[in-house]
């Protein structure tokens, strides 16, 4: 081994591939300024009522990655923005949660899971844009 080149054999990999490695889940991020609507990638590995925490919970994780994302401004209104890929700091996030199309799907959740988390998200907006 000549200098400068990393010992792969001696620092076993985190990440697994291929496609059994993570499972995409819709999700609504919000933010201070904008509501994130897209597709975050969770590990397979976690238990399920853990996944997203976990990988908000990553020390080794600042950012979180969103595919297929709708960026929409909370404040005002303007067209939502789209994205193919876009990275969030999760410094930023506010809350995040299962999209109501997964939370339907999924019958771990229940449709009440969903309005609850469709009513915080309407509070939030309404405190965004300076009513209370």
């Amino acid at each position: 081994m000549t200098a400068g080149q990393p010992n792969h054999a001696a620092q076993p990999s985190k990440r697994i591939s291929g496609k059994d490695a993570a499972m995409p889940v819709e999700v609504v991020i919000l933010t201070p300024d904008h509501e994130v609507l897209g597709i975050i990638h969770v590990s397979r590995d976690a238990r399920e009522d853990r996944r997203i925490s976990d990988l908000l919970n990553d020390p080794d994780r600042r950012f979180l990655a969103v595919t297929d994302a709708r960026l929409i401004n909370r404040v005002g209104s303007s067209t939502p923005r789209v994205y193919s890929f876009l990275q969030l700091h999760i410094d930023n996030i506010i809350m995040i949660h299962p999209s109501t199309q997964t939370v339907v799907r999924n019958t771990d959740y229940s449709k009440e899971e969903a309005l609850r988390f469709d009513g915080l998200r309407a509070k939030f907006n309404q405190v965004a844009s300076g009513g209370v």
